[in-house]
């Protein structure tokens, strides 16, 4: 049984929520071991924010937070204001959009695993988050949109996985999206970022990434290392400046770059 649970007290949303998001000095401890260390992190309405950082390093357990999957071990962390803790779990995490790495589809048919967090949802909006995601390769399936696929997505290959997760959780249009280290090709990554800058909903976006070419365009970009924040900036100001963001921008684009930069 789960022990995050909302309080008998809780915060029940009037409205969407807009999205700001605040770490004020927040702890993580998991199974005795400190996680995260005072982490101070501000995210205003609509931002799109990178995570990088090396692998263990804590980019996870921060996103984790927001959503409740976690609850801080110390400091606070707020959405517009508020306490996460004092929000109604449903609440809050229907507010949230989430694709991860480790994608969970249901026994169930593409249409209803993009549908799932709405079951209201029309077959045409379904259609339009499908092609917001790139899930292009539906057509080729058997019967298309009432294709069934199984639990893990048996058939599927881990990037259409991944685009009928990002599809799912764009469809309840969430005041916060959070993508988590989703690996697809640079060329459908770079068709969804098109999209997602230009949803017709507000959203502030966190990215967790390892590519700089996801990280490009964020306002700004979060480097975590040993679960503690070590820098922050954007693209322009961290390919500058020695440090992590800056080695991983030499290596992936070449040390010929160096000169440009």
């Amino acid at each position: 049984k789960s022990t995050i649970t909302s309080r008998p007290d809780a915060k029940k949303l009037q409205g969407r929520m807009k999205g700001e998001i605040d770490f004020s000095g927040v702890d993580l401890n998991l199974h005795g071991q400190p996680v995260l260390r005072h982490i101070d992190l501000h995210i205003n309405p609509g931002e799109t924010v990178a995570i990088m950082g090396p692998t263990g390093s804590g980019k996870t357990s921060l996103v984790n937070l927001i959503p409740r999957f976690s609850d801080v071990s110390g400091g606070t962390l707020t959405i517009d204001g508020t306490p996460v803790g004092r929000y109604d779990l449903h609440d809050l995490r229907h507010s949230i959009g989430i694709a991860t790495q480790d994608v969970f589809l249901f026994s169930d048919t593409v249409d209803g695993n993009i549908a799932y967090g709405d079951s209201s949802l029309s077959e045409e909006d379904v259609k339009r988050y499908a092609k917001m995601a790139d899930v292009d390769f539906v057509e080729k399936l058997p019967d298309g949109f009432d294709t069934l696929i199984g639990e893990r997505g048996t058939g599927l290959s881990g990037g259409q996985k991944q685009r009928i997760a990002l599809a799912r959780a764009l469809a309840v249009r969430p005041s916060i999206l959070i993508l988590d280290d989703t690996t697809v090709d640079l060329e459908t990554e770079k068709y969804i970022q098109e999209q997602l800058a230009s949803l017709d909903f507000p959203c502030t976006k966190i990215i967790v990434a390892q590519r700089i070419s996801t990280t490009k365009r964020a306002d700004k970009i979060v480097i975590l290392d040993k679960g503690e924040v070590v820098d922050i900036g954007t693209h322009q100001e961290l390919s500058q400046r020695p440090g992590y963001y800056r080695e991983v921008f030499l290596l992936q684009n070449g040390m010929e770059e160096e000169k440009e930069v």
